[in-house]
């Protein structure tokens, strides 16, 4: 939760012990890989990226890209496979976590599978968007919203596929099935997501690129 030097207190060296502590601790219970997600900006994954490789496990990162279309440091999804490439064997997967929607995810996960073919890539959606109901967060994405966002997921190169805030077992199920029963389609196109999942939150990448200062 600290943000590194120059913009917070937390320098590199520390962010690396902090996290192989962490992870340590994670190894010594049973993980077998560095889970490295909702990150914001690229020196903080390569921290936690070099202290999974001192403490010897492999790992995976991905950013939450929940500020117009890049995360709140600026880090666009298609740079996010470089990020931790030279950190010792490099990440066994990259990708995309939370974020502000799951056609914004989708967004993302174009971007990043259009800049690396090759790749194995992430997605962890959140179930919709939060929404306060009296003192209850309510989450707006329905199972079979979900299970529609993870066949768009697999049309457009991801590999593993998941959910994140609000994800219930029943939207878990309904995923599952989703993929158990379907052959892969056409890589979709932003027009065709927006038109299945609804409007995106934020601006694209791309658009917030192309914006005028």
């Amino acid at each position: 939760g600290e943000l590194l030097i120059p913009l917070g207190a937390l320098s590199y060296e520390d962010a690396v012990a902090a996290f192989a502590e962490q992870i340590e601790g994670l190894k010594d219970g049973g993980a077998e890989v560095a889970w490295i997600e909702t990150m914001s900006s690229a020196d903080e994954i390569r921290a936690a990226a070099e202290a999974a490789t001192k403490v010897g496990l492999p790992y995976v990162y991905t950013g939450s890209f929940d500020t117009a279309g890049k995360t709140m440091m600026g880090l666009h999804p298609k740079d996010i496979h470089g990020v931790g490439k030279d950190i010792g064997e490099g990440p066994i997967a990259v990708g995309a976590n939370c974020g502000v929607g799951a056609s914004d995810i989708l967004s993302s996960l174009l971007d990043m599978t259009e800049a690396d073919q090759n790749a194995i890539v992430v997605v962890k959606g959140n179930c919709g968007i939060p929404e306060f109901r009296g003192s209850v967060i309510h989450y707006s994405g329905t199972p079979p919203l979900m299970a529609d966002y993870v066949r768009l997921a697999r049309d457009a190169g991801a590999r593993i596929i998941g959910g994140c805030c609000g994800t219930s077992c029943e939207h878990l199920a309904a995923m599952r099935g989703a993929l158990d029963s379907y052959t892969p389609g056409e890589r979709p196109t932003l027009e065709v997501i927006v038109e299945r999942i609804g409007p995106l939150r934020n601006k694209t990448a791309g658009e917030a690129a192309a914006a005028p200062a």
